[in-house]
């Protein structure tokens, strides 16, 4: 049987080498896990508590619900669980500071008028704030190259509502559900000059620009983890969740491989592929990574240690307490 390492272990090793550290900077790293069932809940909880501790924006994706094969599914996935008028909000707050204005003690998710909070806690005026905050708005959003051009145009509207809202009272819903495709089509969200739909040909990129987003909302990072051992299941339980045939399965790892070849462009991201050992199947006739050699290129480590397990390897396998056959 293949060595494996602790999950305790590897944990604190991607703490120090990845969460507290490299993502913090801005890095980006793509880690392929295979766990066995009984620590896939573990290992989540350990990885989304150390996030909060952090401030790192925590996201899971399972491919049993989830069609782990469609780009547009994950960014749609993402972006439910990203507080859009927060990350605007702090955004604002990020640039008036920049500009001198006093923002302490100003919280992103208090209810009002953000606008307000920052002229009273500076005796202004709120129409004095705005006009000096638009330019910086659009600098730092609509001028933002690391965002696709539909993105960053959605981002600057984004800012943009919060000029005007009153308590519960907001008139950015349309664009939300554009976001979180509840509502995918463009002609929603007129008179928004956003021309694109988020589709399988356009999400990664949009997938890409919400990171970079999240950093300049003041995230220190973002994880991301993708439970994929759905796709390795080889019959059709028949049990509710999502089925994947071969081609679909070719497709999830295809999309796998263009995040793994197009890294450096996931700003401040440790995306964790949890699988089982279904993956791993070197068989063109199965369901693991065999049946797509671009991907299996990319994972398995051309020289590895007889007895060592390199903790920080693209590819490691865990277990409760590691085990060294060496």
């Amino acid at each position: 049987m293949a060595n494996t390492l602790s999950l305790r272990d590897w944990l604190a090793r991607i703490d120090e080498e990845y969460l507290s550290s490299f993502i913090r900077d801005g890095g980006a790293s793509i880690k392929f896990v295979v766990t066995p069932d009984v620590l896939q809940a573990e290992l989540e909880e350990a990885v989304s508590h150390r996030c909060r501790e952090l401030d790192c924006l925590f996201v899971k994706f399972d491919a049993a619900t989830l069609r782990a094969h469609m780009p547009q599914d994950l960014f749609f996935a993402l972006a439910r669980r990203i507080d859009w008028r927060r990350t605007a909000r702090r955004l604002i707050l990020s640039l008036a500071a920049g500009a001198r204005y006093r923002t302490e003690g100003l919280d992103a998710s208090a209810e009002g008028n953000i606008f307000d909070a920052i002229a009273a806690a500076n005796g202004l005026e709120r129409q004095f704030v705005l006009q000096a905050l638009r330019p910086a708005v659009q600098e730092r959003v609509f001028r933002n190259r690391k965002l696709v051009r539909d993105f960053r145009v959605a981002m600057t509207a984004l800012c943009q509502q919060e000029e005007s809202c009153e308590g519960a009272e907001y008139a950015g819903e349309a664009l939300l559900n554009w976001l979180t495709g509840h509502n995918p089509r463009v002609s929603s969200i007129r008179p928004i000059p956003i021309y694109t739909s988020i589709n399988r040909t356009t999400a990664r990129y949009f997938v890409e620009s919400a990171l970079h987003w999240l950093r300049d909302a003041g995230y220190s990072g973002t994880v991301l983890v993708l439970d994929n051992r759905r796709v390795t299941v080889a019959r059709n339980p028949r049990d509710g969740a999502r089925y994947y045939t071969r081609a679909m399965a070719m497709d999830h790892y295809e999309l796998l491989r263009e995040f793994v070849d197009d890294v450096d462009r996931l700003a401040g991201t440790l995306m964790l592929v949890t699988t089982g050992e279904g993956f791993l199947d070197d068989d063109a006739r199965g369901k693991g990574f065999g049946i797509y050699e671009a991907l299996k290129a990319r994972v398995m480590d051309d020289v590895h240690d007889r007895n060592l397990v390199n903790p920080v390897a693209s590819l490691v396998r865990l277990s409760r307490e590691g085990r060294h056959d060496g």
